[in-house]
């Protein structure tokens, strides 16, 4: 029986369910309005309305629709992905091909094509081979633009993912077949065989054959088997199976894709120029649609800066294809300049020489959430840093922190040409690492490691995450070991020193062998090092008949004569020395441009070593010396003291009181520059000597109340030291004669302090106090405190002199050694001088920017006075005053006007 009044009511009928389809987002902090929805009316809709619907409805439909764009990511790339690449570097056995985004591959010398691959197997089979094999330098040129198919994606040790592609075109133009073939289409290719009037060319199509005549070559030169190159189908007969090529560079850079070609999403190809019309403009890129059906990514890392504001929907505009990925059939573009027409065969923009640099007060442009972040240099160059080099590894990823800091420091690890960018990293431990590339290791130099394998030949170290190098198998010890694998595990710290260095090849050798790593003597890392009578360790390489040859550094090697083995006669050299033993030598003769030394045992004694280093350098702290700059590197001078030859170290934060001066010293110092009144600080058996120019320091040094161990330390002592690191509860500082007690963040000023590290930076000379005492430990705390310190006026102002000393020298050495424009135009600026600026756009990246301004017409294109506050060097920076008392409070002689002479400056008004 029917209820009249079921319980809840009666249920609405529908009849249709419609699903709410979820609004697409390109930027996750774009700011949307609230849509409104209204009630539809329950009328009879038109039909012309509801066809406009379903119209509107299928042009969203269009194939491979991208949703978002983002760039090219290593863990999107699959086997088989087509990807357009430029040729980086070119060794013996493979090439480094830089891709999209940054990303970096491997082509090994069997992935060419098969012909070239048959010849090298030939050759290897037969050493009778009569077969000519080009090497692969001939094959290809840095900068050349290359099509690459996706070999292998190989996970290695640490997390790491090596990217393995092949350019044989059987890999790349796998989709294509003889059917498909059109005139005006452009394909890549290696020359498959050499002809009497042409080449046969490979193009990786089963059944066709490829003709490419000699007048229609490009190159002057013959072509070798193997040699890629990309061509232009002129003619095809025979249903595909004849194909006359061309290489004329004219009709390649004019050869654009078109839809009567029969491209296909399955048959697309990187490298192809496409005419192509903007479909949405997102913050992260532009969706663009192509060939009537198709639809592609262009992502910001591909759109000129000087153009990325002025695209607009609707735009025709010409692009490159530059990966296909088949499996989502994605297709990412590219609308740089220097990949289109007349452009887009070879770039002549491949590396870079600040890769490596640290750059201070970089400032972040945009940041994209899925992509990383751009920076712009205090120079106005752009830096791509990558999402997770943005973040130490073992960090998430924090977009808020990234936003709040107004300033970061970077290190440009890499450049890519396809975007002509830097790439660089926010990562602490690599912008803070001393060694960074293999030009950063110098020969000679003790390094710390870690064995990662042992091989047969040797076993290879992890210095850092960028450099590896090998330990021979005769270098693992002092002698050679029988069973090395009982040792040498993975994961074993070791120490070595460096024997060789090939940056450009990047192999490293290393020794382990005691005597050398623990070696006080000289070095010879070159014949110049090798004067007579010097005495050095060495290893001996081989031994003969007539003598020992014996290498020290580099390719540095000499020959010890039968006469010279012993103070003893020796019939058998080979029973008395081995390869691999390490010894003494001394230098009998040494010719330079011939690159012979000859050497002697006979003649090292133990009473010729211990004269060699008693009478060459007398170490007392406190010392006056004068030394010549032998090499720069990150952290200081390495120098020689003269007469004596001694090598010792200046770190850059000795070079004077004034932390602002240490870094423009160290910048305007050359090798072969003579430094003069120094001092000796302290002698390590690990650093060696370290002298310091700090005057404060040098002043407390020649006194001879100055404690030189613990117990001359008494509470209420005032001494002189620099702060050495930065802790959140203090700060340490060190004092000459290794002294060195903690400030405790109570005791680090007189006002209360947050965060120690805005306080003091590193290197800072300071004046402490001796507040108290731990016998029992060999520990004391100090006092920074100006309120308990007593400081003459005098000396303040006699250290302010000094500094302006210091700045005035800087300044010098700039002019005469003719350095940039810009630091030469600064240079001439003193503090107090006037200047006639014009102002500019007040914006974060513009010429100047304008702090507490009251009273002062500061707006674009203004016309003003100003006064020079503080010249910085390092980012080109001028501080002016604006504030109309500064000028008229000066003396008369310090208020020189002056005329703005470069737009290059960045002025601050303060």
């Amino acid at each position: 029986m029917e209820e009249d009044f079921p319980r809840g009511g009666t249920e609405k009928k529908t009849t249709e369910s419609k699903n709410v389809k979820a609004h697409e987002v390109d930027n996750l902090f774009e700011t949307r309005e609230t849509v409104v929805t209204k009630k539809r009316k329950v009328v009879q809709q038109d039909g012309k309305q509801k066809t406009k619907q379903q119209k509107v409805e299928r042009e969203d439909l269009k194939l491979n629709t991208a949703a978002t764009v983002e760039i090219l990511h290593l863990r999107n790339l699959k086997i088989g992905t087509l990807m357009l690449g430029c040729v980086k570097e070119v060794s013996d056995f493979e090439a480094v091909v830089g891709f999209p985004s940054g990303l970096v591959g491997y082509l090994p010398i069997c992935n060419i094509c098969d012909s070239y691959t048959s010849i090298l197997k030939d050759n290897l089979d037969s050493e009778d081979s009569l077969k000519e094999v080009a090497p692969l330098s001939q094959l290809l040129t840095p900068g050349m633009l290359i099509r690459c198919v996706v070999s292998s994606l190989d996970s290695i040790k640490e997390g790491h993912t090596s990217l393995k592609v092949s350019i044989n075109p059987k890999g790349v133009n796998k989709v294509l077949s003889a059917a498909s073939l059109k005139p005006g289409m452009t394909l890549s290719g290696c020359v498959e065989s050499v002809e009497d009037h042409g080449f046969l060319v490979d193009i990786g199509i089963s059944g066709t054959k490829a003709f490419l005549p000699k007048q229609s070559t490009s190159s002057k030169q013959d072509l070798n088997v193997g040699q890629y190159m990309t061509v232009l189908i002129e003619e095809v007969k025979n249903d595909g199976r004849v194909v006359r090529l061309s290489q004329d560079p004219q009709a390649l850079g004019k050869a654009c894709a078109e839809t009567q070609q029969g491209w296909t999403l399955d048959t697309l190809l990187p490298g192809l120029l496409i005419q192509a019309r903007i479909k949405r403009v997102t913050p992260h890129g532009l969706i663009v649609t192509y060939l009537s059906s198709f639809t592609g990514m262009v992502d910001f890392l591909h759109l000129d800066e000087d153009k990325a504001s002025t695209y607009n929907t609707g735009d025709e505009v010409l692009a490159r294809v530059l990966y296909v990925e088949p499996s989502t059939r994605h297709v990412g573009l590219s609308l740089r300049s220097h990949l289109l027409p007349p452009g887009g065969a070879v770039l002549d923009d491949i590396s870079s020489e600040r890769v490596s640099e640290v750059v201070q007060g970089c400032k972040m442009s945009a940041l994209h959430y899925h992509s990383g972040a751009l920076m712009k240099m205090p120079d106005g160059t752009t830096v791509f840093v990558h999402k997770n080099l943005t973040k130490e590894a073992s960090e998430e990823f924090n977009p808020n922190r990234l936003l709040t800091q107004p300033e970061h420091s970077l290190r440009i690890i890499d450049y890519s040409p396809m975007e002509r960018m830097h790439m660089g990293t926010l990562r602490r431990s690599t912008v803070n690492t001393e060694l960074f590339r293999y030009q950063d290791v110098k020969v000679g130099q003790i390094v710390e490691g870690t064995v990662m394998d042992l091989q047969k030949h040797g076993a290879y170290v992890r210095i850092t995450n960028h450099i590896k190098g090998l330990i021979p198998i005769i270098h693992l010890a002092d002698v050679v070991l029988k069973n090395p694998e009982k040792i040498f595990t993975s994961g074993l710290k070791v120490k070595c020193r460096v024997l060789s260095v090939d940056a450009q090849q990047k192999k490293l050798c290393l020794t382990r062998k005691k005597a050398l790593v623990e070696s006080t003597l000289p070095l010879f890392l070159s014949y110049a090092d090798a004067k007579v009578g010097r005495i050095s360790h060495g290893f001996i390489v081989c031994v003969k008949d007539f003598g020992c040859i014996v290498r020290f550094y580099e390719d540095v090697k000499g020959l010890v004569p039968k006469a010279e083995l012993s103070t003893e006669h020796v019939t058998n050299p080979e029973a008395l020395f081995f390869a691999g033993q390490v010894v003494k030598a001394k230098v009998l003769d040494c010719d330079e441009e011939k690159k012979m030394l000859r050497l002697s045992f006979r003649a090292v004694t133990e009473g010729d070593v211990k004269e060699a280093q008693t009478a060459k350098f007398d170490f007392v702290v406190g010392k006056t010396v004068e030394v010549k700059v032998c090499r720069k590197v990150l952290d200081g001078l390495e120098v020689s003291i003269v007469p004596e030859e001694v090598p010792a170290f200046i770190p850059t934060v000795h070079l004077s009181d004034h932390v602002t001066n240490c870094l423009p010293l160290w910048m305007v110092l050359e090798e072969g520059d003579t430094i003069s009144n120094l001092m000796c600080l302290s002698k390590t058996k690990k650093k060696g000597i370290t002298l310091t120019k700090k005057p404060l320091l040098k002043a407390c040094l020649e006194d001879d109340s100055i404690p030189k161990n613990f117990s001359e330390l008494q509470v209420g002592m005032q001494m002189v030291g620099w702060v050495k690191n930065i802790m959140p509860y203090g700060v340490f500082v060190d004092f000459p004669y290794e002294l060195f007690g903690l400030a405790p963040k109570a005791a680090m000023g007189d006002q209360f302090i947050t965060d120690t590290s805005t306080v003091f930076d590193i290197g800072q000379t300071v004046v402490a106090k001796v507040t108290n005492l731990d016998e029992e430990k060999n520990r004391f705390l100090v006092s920074l405190r100006v309120s308990e310190l007593s400081l003459s006026g005098e000396g303040s102002q006699a250290r302010l002199i000094q500094g302006l000393k210091e700045r005035k020298a800087i300044f010098e050495m700039m002019t005469c050694r003719g350095e940039s424009d810009v630091l030469q135009q600064l240079s001439a600026v003193s503090l107090g001088n006037k200047l006639k600026v014009t102002v500019g756009d007040n914006r974060e990246d513009g010429s100047v920017i304008c702090v507490n301004v009251s009273g002062v017409n500061v707006s674009p294109g203004c016309k003003l006075t100003a006064v020079v506050l503080h010249v910085d060097l390092s980012k080109s920076e001028v501080h002016v005053s604006l504030l109309p008392k500064t000028p008229n409070s000066l003396p008369r002689s310090s208020t020189q006007t002056k005329t703005l002479l470069s737009s290059h400056w960045v002025t601050l008004v303060t």
